[in-house]
Parts: C-alpha cells; structure tokens; sequence
C-alpha cells in the first residue's frame, strides 16, 4: 500500500469515527428532550389547572402528597372539545375530555370533567341527598363526592356568544376516598373545582373569567334540606 493510500485510509477511519460520534451525540440530546419528568405533585395536575389555593385541597381530598403520574394535554383537549359543543350546538356533550387524579399510595381517585348545559338545567341537583348549594358562578352544587359549577361563557373565540353566551358545567367526581361528609370537605372540592373551571374559561377567552373570582370565595347558600352525614364509601 502507498503512502498516499495509507494517508486517505487513515482519514476515511477519521471521519467514519467522527460521524459516529455526533450521531451519538445527537441522539442523546433527543433522548434528554424526550426525557420524561413524572408530574407528581397537586400542582401538576389537570395540566396545571390546580392553584396554590386548591393544591392543599386536593392532597385533603384524596389523603396524599403525591400523586400517579399524569399525562399532558388535557386541558387543550377540554377546551377545544366545549368549543366544539358550542359551534354544534349540542345539548350534551358526549367524550368531553375527563382530568384523572389519583392518589400514589391509598386506592383515592377523583375527576373533573365537562359538559354543556341548558338554562333549564340548573337546579338540576339541587334535590339530590347530601348536596348543598353555594354562591358561585351561575350555581354551584357541592357534596363531599360530587360537585357541579355552572358557568356562562361570552368569548371571540366562541362565535356567536355574545348574542348568545355559551353554558359550560364542571363536574367533580370523587372515588374511593376517606373524607368525611363535611362542609370542610365539600368546600375543599369546590375549591378544586373552582381552580380547573377556571383554567378552562381562561383557554376559551371567556370575558371576566365567565363570572368567576380569581380565587375561590366559599360562600354556602341556605339549602332546602340538612342532611345526615353519608357513608363513607
């Protein structure tokens, strides 16, 4: 072999070594963007949706500091799903988008989700065993395992709502829990609520945040019925 046969070798096996190593390169800077971070914590939840206000809640809610691991995209789906409903006109909202939280540790899960409502409804559950009614957006109905608040929605990103607002409801489901049927219970999930609903009016564009206080002001309402304190489970 000449020299100059040797020499071009040489600088062939450079430059193989050289390629390999910036494909490693590069392929470890993917997988450090790719790298996943475990969203563990109240906060975290629902997409950010919860507050520093309604993060305590939530941990009392469902008895934990952490939480399962919760994936992204909820609340963009949320919001473009009730945007949806709007424009249709639908009367129900059917495969609305459903925040999971559930406890790491004790078997406590609760959801919030969303739907459409007529004028109609309202007072819907007012009747309903062990639900109290409080003063917030255009009616909320809370319970220690359920809730449901009730909004009125004028935004440009909805066409046609300022002639005719739209009518969003959150709902609050609670599985599994320990909490006792109290009113420091059911405040805590209006708060909870109260945070996500709120996230979800902001994505929208909803004006003056369709009505509700930029934090939770618990404000109970005489209820037609006191009730006996509900079981546990």
């Amino acid at each position: 072999m000449t020299g100059r046969a040797r020499t071009l070798k040489a600088a062939g096996f450079l430059l193989a070594g050289a390629l390999v190593v910036t494909a490693c390169g590069q392929g470890n800077g993917q997988g450090q963007e790719q790298e996943h971070k475990p969203r563990v914590t109240a906060r975290e939840q629902c997409d950010g949706a919860i507050s520093a206000a309604a993060a305590p809640a939530l941990e009392r809610a469902l008895g934990t500091e952490t939480f399962r691991d919760t994936p992204t995209g909820w609340l963009d789906q949320a919001a473009a799903k009730l945007s949806e409903d709007y424009d249709k006109g639908v009367t129900v909202s059917l495969g609305a988008e459903r925040c999971a939280v559930a406890a790491n540790g004790p078997r406590h899960e609760l959801g919030v989700g969303f739907d459409v409502y007529q004028e109609r409804s309202l007072g819907t559950y007012a009747g309903d065993p062990f639900m109290y009614p409080y003063d917030m957006g255009a009616e909320a109905e809370v319970g220690y395992r359920r809730a449901y608040l009730y909004v009125t929605c004028t935004s440009a990103r909805l066409k046609g709502s300022d002639k005719r607002p739209a009518r969003f409801m959150g709902i609050l489901r609670v599985r599994w829990a320990s909490t006792p049927d109290t009113a420091a219970t059911r405040e805590d999930n209006l708060i909870i609520l109260h945070s996500v609903t709120l996230a979800v009016v902001r994505k929208l564009g909803c004006v003056n945040d369709a009505g509700l206080p930029a934090t939770p002001v618990i404000k109970p309402k005489k209820p037609t019925k006191v009730w006996p304190p509900g079981p546990v489970r």
